[in-house]
Order: structure tokens, then C-alpha cells, then sequence
């Protein structure tokens, strides 16, 4: 069962800031890629741009981030940042993001948090992880053409 999002949580997440086609292929390319939509979709400072995506490199080297059946949930926390950050990116194709099942991800839920809110980042993966069991979840992204529709599959998933 999928845990409800908090009220707060999709709040997190601006469509302006979504990939709606990955363009990148290299791993730490394409969290550059995402970090930056972030960054021109005003959800993630500019000045944390490279900070984010160090930190998440440093998280990939631990182990991937790839859950495997498509999907892969890349996240950090930051020192210092003032709010909550979640991207989403898609990618037709696949990327090859070293994931558990050795599939291509086709879907990156991407969560940055500040450092000091690590309850809520745990909370934020929970809900992540329990959409991505859900072979819909991943199927709805990937046939989503916009960032509003992917959009809407997060909230009609949240309830």
C-alpha cells in the first residue's frame, strides 16, 4: 500500500523544473541535467547546482539509486538549503543508471532536502519507493508527453 503524500510534499515539485525527454546518457550528465532544470525551473538555487550534484554523485557511488523496473530515486541533502527540492525526469528510451535489475531507468524522482529535515527526506523516499512497486506508476510517467501530465500522475498516485 502506498503511503499518502503530506499536503506538503507535492508542493515540492514544480512542473517548470521537470525533463520531460532526458537528453544526457552519462550518469552524473544526466543529474547534471535534471539538477539544472531545477535550477532554471526556480526550485533549487543556482548556487547549489554544483554542491547538488556532487552530493548526489557521492549517494550513486554508495550504491545506485536504480530500484529497478524502470525507475530510480537519486537524493541528497544539503547543509544549508532553505526548502525541499523534487524533480521528476523521463526518458523514452532508458538510461543506463546502473540499476539493481540491470534495466535502463526510464523514470528519475529526484528529492533534495536540506540537511536539517532528514525526517521528512525519509518520508519523502517511503512515498517514492511504494509509487515505484506500483508498475503503473512508472508505465503512467513513461506515456506522459508533458510535464503537466507527468504531474498529474504524481497527485493522482498521492491519495
Amino acid at each position: 500500500m502506498v503511503m499518502p503524500a503530506p499536503t506538503s510534499f507535492l508542493d515540492w515539485f514544480s512542473t517548470d523544473a521537470f525533463v520531460v525527454e532526458i537528453q544526457s546518457t552519462a550518469k552524473r550528465d544526466i543529474i547534471n541535467e535534471v539538477v539544472m532544470a531545477g535550477v532554471k525551473g526556480g526550485v533549487l538555487p543556482k548556487g547549489r547546482r554544483e554542491q547538488a550534484v556532487n552530493l548526489l554523485m557521492a549517494r550513486e557511488e554508495r550504491g545506485s539509486t536504480g530500484l529497478g523496473r524502470g525507475i530510480a530515486i537519486p537524493h541528497a541533502k544539503i547543509p544549508g538549503l532553505r526548502k525541499q527540492c523534487g524533480l521528476v525526469a523521463r526518458s523514452t528510451d532508458g538510461v543506463d543508471f546502473k540499476s539493481v535489475d540491470g534495466e535502463p531507468v526510464h523514470v528519475l524522482v529526484m528529492i533534495i532536502s536540506p540537511e536539517s529535515r532528514g525526517d521528512e527526506h525519509l518520508h519523502a523516499l517511503r512515498w517514492i519507493s511504494g509509487m515505484a512497486r506500483d508498475p503503473d506508476f512508472t508505465s503512467f510517467i513513461r506515456q506522459a508527453t508533458t510535464a503537466e501530465q507527468i504531474y498529474d500522475v504524481l497527485v493522482e498516485r498521492s491519495g
